[in-house]
Order: structure tokens, then C-alpha cells, then sequence
């Protein structure tokens, strides 16, 4: 049971998404505006990996491409 479980709560972790950061929250691919202009923003890989791993589903994806792409981290 345990040699079970431990696979498979690291790969809930890794596969969990990221929607904020200690510089604010995370907004999407179409969210240009809402983008503050003091932060630099990046795309969070690990979010693209999230939807492209839950691909087969329709939902999930299209939730992280749409609100959670670009995080902040850091100032300019």
C-alpha cells in the first residue's frame, strides 16, 4: 500500500498548480492588461506542463491557459 501511494502523491504534487506567487497572482494568456508594469512576469512551466499532461481532458487546460500562464517573479 505505501510503495503505492508515494508514487502517486509525488506526481499530485508535481502536477499541481501554481496560481500565485510572493508577488501576486498569476494571470492569463489573455490578461495582458491586468499584468502590473512594476513585475516581471514569466510563463510557469510547470503549469504548462499541468495541461498538457491533463490534454485528454477538455476542462482543465483550458482553465490554466485562460487564468494561470504568466506568474510573476520578481521587480523590475
Amino acid at each position: 500500500m505505501k510503495k503505492r501511494l508515494v508514487p502517486l502523491v509525488l506526481a499530485l504534487l508535481l502536477s499541481a498548480c501554481v496560481s500565485s506567487t510572493p508577488y501576486g497572482d498569476c494571470v492569463g494568456a489573455f490578461d495582458q492588461a491586468e499584468m502590473k508594469p512594476d513585475l516581471k512576469y514569466k510563463v510557469s512551466t510547470r503549469n504548462v506542463v499541468m495541461a498538457v499532461v491533463f490534454s485528454e481532458m477538455i476542462v482543465p487546460p483550458i482553465i490554466v491557459i485562460l487564468n494561470e500562464t504568466h506568474c510573476p517573479v520578481g521587480k523590475k
